[in-house]
Parts: C-alpha cells; sequence; structure tokens
C-alpha cells in the first residue's frame, strides 16, 4: 500500500513538473510577444502548480489554521447554559456538524483564483484581438501606400516621357502627331493626363481604385498615342503642311549646325520656328529649350 502511495506521489509530482515546465515555457513565449497578460496567466499558474508540487500540504495546513480560527471563535461563543437555568438539566450534546466555515474558506479561494485565472484569460484575449485589429490596419495601410506609389511612379513615368517630347522640336518633327490635338490618339492621351492627374489629387474613400484605373487608361493612351505618331510622322498633314514641316527640318538642321555661319543659323532657327508654328503650336518650353541649345554656339562665333 505504500509502495503504491509513493508512485502515485511521483506519477503527481512527475506530471505537476512537465506542467510547471510547459507553463514556463509559454510564459516565455508571451513575454517575447510582449503579451503581458498572458505572461501574468502563465506565472500564476506556474506558482499555483509549483506550491501543489513541492508543498502539496500547504493546501492542508492552510485548511487546518482556518479550522483553528474557526473553532476559536466557535470556543468563544456563549455556552448554552448561559441562556437559561433549565438548559443545564437536559442531555449534554457535542456539536458534530461538519466545519462549513472552513469548507466555505477554502472553497472561496479555489473560486477566487479561478476567477482571476478566467479574468486574466479574457483580458489577454481582448488585448490579443486589439493589437490583431491595429497590426491588420497598419499592414492595410501600408499595402494601400505601396499601391499607391506603384501607381504615381508609372503616372510619372508617363508624365516624363511626354514632357521630354514636348521640350524636344526634333522629336515634335519626327512624331509631330503627339503635338497635334485634332488627332483621336493624342486627343485621348491628352484626357487621360488630366483625369490621371485629378485622381491623383482625389480625397474620395475609393480614390486608390479610381486612380489605378486612371493609370490603366493612360498608359493604354500613351502607347497608342506614342506608336501612331511613329508609324505615321508627318504624313496624315495636308501637302502644303508637310512641305512646311519637311523646310522646317531643313532649316533646323542648318540652325544646329555648329560649323556653320551665326548670322546664317539664327535665321535658319527663325524660320524652322516660323513654318513649324504655321502647322502645329510650339510651346514655349521647347523653343526656349531649342534656343538655349543653339545660343551658346551662336555666341562662341
Amino acid at each position: 500500500m505504500a509502495a503504491t502511495s509513493t508512485t502515485a506521489t511521483w506519477i503527481l509530482t512527475l506530471i505537476g513538473n512537465l506542467m510547471c515546465l510547459f507553463l514556463g515555457v509559454q510564459a516565455f513565449r508571451f513575454w517575447l510577444a510582449k503579451d503581458w497578460p498572458r505572461v501574468c496567466t502563465a506565472l500564476l499558474g506556474v506558482m499555483v502548480l509549483s506550491t501543489l508540487v513541492f508543498n502539496p500540504r500547504l493546501p492542508a495546513e492552510l485548511a487546518a489554521k482556518l479550522r483553528a480560527l474557526v473553532a476559536k471563535d466557535l470556543e468563544a461563543e456563549p455556552s448554552p447554559s448561559e441562556h437559561g437555568a433549565g438548559a443545564s438539566d437536559g442531555p449534554q450534546h457535542t456539536d458534530s456538524s461538519p466545519p462549513w466555515g472552513t469548507i466555505a474558506a477554502v472553497v472561496g479561494a479555489i473560486a477566487a483564483v479561478v476567477v482571476l485565472l478566467l479574468l486574466a484569460g479574457a483580458l489577454s484575449a481582448y488585448l490579443h484581438r486589439r493589437r490583431e485589429r491595429a497590426q491588420a490596419h497598419l499592414r492595410r495601410t501600408s499595402e494601400l501606400a505601396q499601391r499607391r506609389a506603384e501607381l504615381e511612379a508609372r503616372h510619372d513615368a508617363v508624365r516624363e516621357a511626354y514632357g521630354d517630347f514636348e521640350m524636344n522640336l526634333l522629336d515634335n518633327l519626327h512624331r509631330l502627331a503627339l503635338a497635334d490635338v485634332n488627332v483621336p490618339q493624342t486627343a485621348r492621351l491628352i484626357d487621360a493626363l488630366d483625369a490621371a492627374r485629378d485622381a491623383r489629387i482625389s480625397t474620395a474613400p475609393e480614390a486608390l481604385n479610381a486612380y489605378r484605373k486612371a493609370i490603366t487608361a493612360l498608359d493604354v493612351a500613351w502607347k497608342s498615342a506614342d506608336h501612331h505618331a511613329r508609324t505615321t510622322g508627318a504624313r496624315y498633314l495636308p501637302p502644303a503642311e508637310r512641305r512646311n514641316i519637311e523646310q522646317a527640318q531643313a532649316a533646323l538642321a542648318v540652325a544646329l549646325d555648329e560649323r556653320g555661319y551665326a548670322p546664317q543659323r539664327q535665321i535658319a532657327l527663325r524660320r524652322a520656328l516660323t513654318l513649324i508654328e504655321s502647322v502645329i503650336p510650339v510651346p514655349k518650353e521647347a523653343i526656349a529649350a531649342l534656343e538655349m541649345n543653339t545660343r551658346p554656339a551662336l555666341a562662341k562665333n
């Protein structure tokens, strides 16, 4: 019988140690995750289990002390003989009722521990859900910011490509249709640029989706207009305007030739600009860029 009791005690001690180790590992994991309520819950469980494993008599000792306190309180109460003289004539009975006070104290302590564990678990679960929601919101915000950055990069690429075209007058001649808003492909490109600009500065809730659609349309419009301008050249113009463009190309070749005579180059530059503007409006920035490229050479000559 003693051997069986020893084996059972050993098994319970082993199980308790394993549970303490498990709770300790969990507490360390929660500590790394900064989940402080669960850390407190796990540590409280370790304390309770370690107390039961290493000092199993502690609950019995506490119960005995509570029993002694209750018995002391009962002894301090007045005896039945003090309530009446006739009470001493009856038979003396010993109070053998269960120690309900002690039982209630032990049950109350256990219930308090359980309630604390439940409250700690509920608080931990609430904080965990709140942290997950915050992290999900942060991830969503980061994803939206990344998508907007990608869309803005695509938008800026088209704007820079079209801006480079407008700043280079020679490109205006080789891809003349890109500067002519009467060409359907160019008109769609201008409309797509305006729509993308408006969608970029919009603050509506669905702005990102609208911006994505606008950038997709802008990519298609740019590729279509650029391809049409490269393949068509100046062939879509009437014969007179086409001759003006051809003469402007020849005049520009003279104006950009650094080996030429300076006055002759100045005359060729003015003639080229006049011929081009008779066909399409030339942006002031393009004229300024062309003059900036030719002016140093003219001044040097």
